[in-house]
């Protein structure tokens, strides 16, 4: 085989620049800790990596969902807890009215707390939230929900019968039906709060019935027979027939309160099941781009002896002439 100047110079130069090639492949592998710098290094652990990513990214997704539902469904749990309690503090206080040997002095003193935790109920159903929206408004968060209804007719004087219902309303609500939500995976919506029409102005029985007052309204009616100064006649069959009203109301609040819990509890749940995923992708990512330190030092101290033996091969190759023999 004849062999020319010019194919040893091109052969010599090109196992060269392939060395080096590899060489800076490697020393980049090692500088970043990857594997896979391109897709040409493993195009199917490439697109693997790329599927597993994009997975991955839609799951951190999820997770930082979970934990926004479970900051608010905590916060409107926490509330309906407090609403429950001033109502229970109410029925306590209606129970002491009904005392036969109380004049209309005491029970007006037992009437101006009842107003006060009425106040506290107008006031928790208002609550907002970290950034201001109101939590129980429905859709319309930027919206103070309840305001006192200044049209409404307050109880003529020498009434028994209760002044307020849904028609007459002693609260109005401002806010709609709906029921925020956040998508907490792929196949699940969940609502993490309760509209104010729900909690506050549609109190629904034991059979699940409306009873046809607000729980401002029912209230309201437990504080004008109680209080003198309302004009209504106190009347002791009237007093223990709201009392069972209340008793009503606080059992509606407690079944809220049960399925905003409910839900943080699947919540939690759902949560420990994207982290145990995100662990698994994590994982699997490092298998695929992780670089093998140990081997990649190896292959890196070979290319760099294999370099410098091609390179001093080369500048002994070149030089030879036969005019160095004649």
């Amino acid at each position: 085989m004849r062999v020319s100047t010019s194919m040893i110079y091109g052969s010599g130069l090109r196992g060269m620049m392939n060395l080096q090639s590899e060489l800076y492949r490697t020393q980049n592998q090692l500088s970043t800790g990857r594997r896979i710098l391109t897709p040409a290094d493993d195009p199917i652990g490439a697109a693997e990596a790329l599927e597993i990513s994009q997975s991955k990214g839609v799951n951190t997704q999820f997770k930082n969902n979970q934990a926004d539902a479970t900051v608010q469904l905590s916060l409107a749990e926490s509330i309906a807890g407090s609403v429950g309690n001033t109502l229970i503090r109410i029925s306590e206080l209606a129970a002491e009215a009904g005392n036969p040997m109380l004049d209309n002095a005491q029970r007006g003193t037992i009437a101006a707390e009842m107003k006060l935790q009425l106040q506290s109920l107008i006031g928790l159903a208002n609550t907002q939230d970290g950034s201001g929206l109101h939590i129980f408004a429905g859709y319309k968060s930027t919206t103070v929900p309840f305001a006192i209804n200044t049209t409404a007719t307050p109880p003529s004087p020498g009434d028994t019968a209760p002044a307020y219902s849904l028609g007459n309303t002693y609260v109005n609500y401002s806010g709609d039906a709906g029921t925020p939500a956040l998508q907490v995976t792929a196949s699940k919506v969940m609502a993490v709060s309760e509209n104010g029409m729900q909690l506050f102005m549609q109190v629904r029985d034991a059979q699940g019935n409306i009873t046809g007052q607000s729980m401002f309204d029912t209230v309201k009616n437990l504080v004008d027979i109680v209080d003198p100064s309302s004009g209504m006649t106190f009347s002791a069959s009237e007093l223990e027939q709201i009392r069972g009203n209340i008793k009503s109301t606080i059992d509606h609040v407690a079944n809220v309160r049960a399925s905003l819990g409910a839900r943080l509890n699947a919540v939690d749940g759902l949560s420990t099941t994207a982290s145990d995923i995100d662990y698994l992708y994590k994982v699997r990512l490092s298998e695929l781009q992780d670089l093998d330190f140990t081997e990649a030092i190896s292959r890196f101290t070979r290319y760099q002896t294999q370099l410098e033996a091609t390179q001093l091969t080369f500048k002994q190759t070149s030089q030879l002439s036969l005019f160095n023999i004649l």
